[in-house]
């Protein structure tokens, strides 16, 4: 029988306002802002900065008990007004906290009231995203927080600051454009690699958010309190005559639908990129609807891959896998994994993830590290985040880092386990964990 827990032993997400910046941190000129205590912003920049191995430019409206008893409406005004004189962003990203959404802080109604009496800031772009931290883990706020970068960004009059005409674009040139919704599973790594896909079909790849260029490791000359690279603010106007639009992962779709349904832009889900068929089917769509062959190069990676099966079957086929991760990252991975007849013993999701069920052979739950520990006792391999490594140690079973955060291994934000070629290397880096 099993034994019902009513707590978090050992939790295995991260908070939502994580999510929240991590998406933030893919737009170019944008101050995030979290409004909250400084503690909660320093947690967040620590979990981040060892992850990506990165300065973490992330600004707090600084509540402490009193402000947090009667209210931080004032503080969140004074927070971007502050923030807006004394550092120039070209966008704002607010975020709230558990506090904040407690107590019911209206953040639409103190940026209306701060406009009000700063009309030098009444164009101004502030995004809002709402990310208390009872409304799951951080692929939750990761999805809130770029729905909330769409929703204010697309169609935004082109000047400075947001003021001005809507710039003009030539008719041959809109064509050849596609927006990329990468969720929050996907690595700068794999955002580049995404982006390469999409581009040698002809296309013009608009990636929001783009981590590829934020956070992928680059050389800064100095720290800045703004988000340096990623998406710019001019490629948000573009989004709306987007020949097409693709989400990758499930909790990306409604930030698709929202192009679809308010600019009538295409779009098409991915759940996986991960795995022979998952790549095979989005090849073809691009294929599709590109009217283009597929080039030389994805044939010739997608028949390293397949040698790669032919080689490697017999040491993967049978191998009991236990998993615990964000969910769109642990469909992508079990799925592949299934694919090349492993077998998933244990599927642990930080939250619940889409309405929308993913299928795979055994239910995908809810669950802590603390029951990841208990269950996973008969696995060949663990794979989850340097958390992980707790259960993995104590079990004395394999342990293969994924997720947020990974700061006991190097060079993991460079990896790439997307499309043919990464989906190679995801094999060949779970066949040398086991070994």
């Amino acid at each position: 029988m099993t034994k019902t827990r009513h707590y978090d032993g050992n939790p295995q997400k991260n908070s939502p306002a994580l999510g929240a910046t991590l998406a933030y941190l893919g737009v170019n000129g944008l101050l995030a802002l979290l409004h909250g205590s400084q503690g909660c912003s320093s947690f967040i920049r620590l979990q981040l900065s060892r992850h990506y191995k990165e300065p973490i430019p992330l600004n707090s409206t600084a509540l402490l008990e009193d402000t947090v008893i009667f209210g931080g409406w004032e503080h969140l005004k004074k927070g971007i007004a502050v923030a807006a004189d004394k550092y120039k962003p070209q966008i704002i990203g607010v975020m709230s906290s558990g506090l904040t959404e407690t107590f019911g802080d209206d953040m639409a109604s103190a940026l209306a009231s701060l406009r009000s009496e700063r009309r030098d800031l009444e164009g101004f772009p502030v995004v809002l995203a709402s990310t208390p931290d009872y409304i799951g883990s951080m692929q939750e706020g990761y999805q809130r927080a770029v729905e909330s970068l769409l929703m204010t960004l697309t169609g935004l009059p082109d000047a400075d600051q947001g003021l001005g005409k809507v710039r003009e674009f030539d008719d041959r040139e809109e064509e050849a454009y596609a927006a990329l919704l990468p969720g929050c599973h996907l690595t700068p790594g794999d955002v580049d690699e995404l982006k390469e896909m999409v581009e040698s079909f002809g296309y013009q790849a608009i990636t929001i958010p783009d981590l590829s260029i934020s956070l992928d490791g680059h050389a800064e000359l100095e720290a800045a309190p703004v988000v340096q690279g990623g998406t710019q603010l001019e490629d948000f106007r573009k989004l709306p005559k987007c020949k097409a639009c693709f989400s990758f992962g499930q909790s990306m779709e409604n930030a698709g639908e929202f192009l679809k349904q308010t600019y009538g832009v295409p779009h098409f889900n991915i759940p996986s990129l991960t795995g022979l068929k998952a790549t095979d089917s989005f090849v073809l769509k691009l294929a599709e609807i590109s009217g283009k062959k597929i080039p030389d190069k994805l044939l010739r990676q997608r028949s390293r891959l397949l040698d790669t099966l032919a080689d490697y079957h017999d040491q993967l086929g049978g191998q009991k896998v236990a998993i615990a991760l964000e969910m769109d990252l642990l469909y992508s991975l079990a799925s592949c994994l299934v694919e090349v007849g492993a077998e998933i013993s244990v599927a642990l999701s930080a939250s619940q993830g889409s309405s929308n069920p993913l299928l795979l052979p055994v239910p995908i739950e809810v669950g802590d590290l603390e029951m990841f520990e208990e269950r996973a006792g008969q696995s060949n391999l663990l794979i989850a985040n340097s958390n992980g490594r707790q259960a993995a140690g104590l079990l004395k079973i394999p342990h293969l880092r994924a997720g947020l955060p990974v700061f006991d291994f190097v060079g993991y934000p460079q990896k790439c386990w997307i499309g043919y070629a990464g989906t190679q290397q995801f094999l060949f880096d779970t066949l040398n964990t086991l070994s």
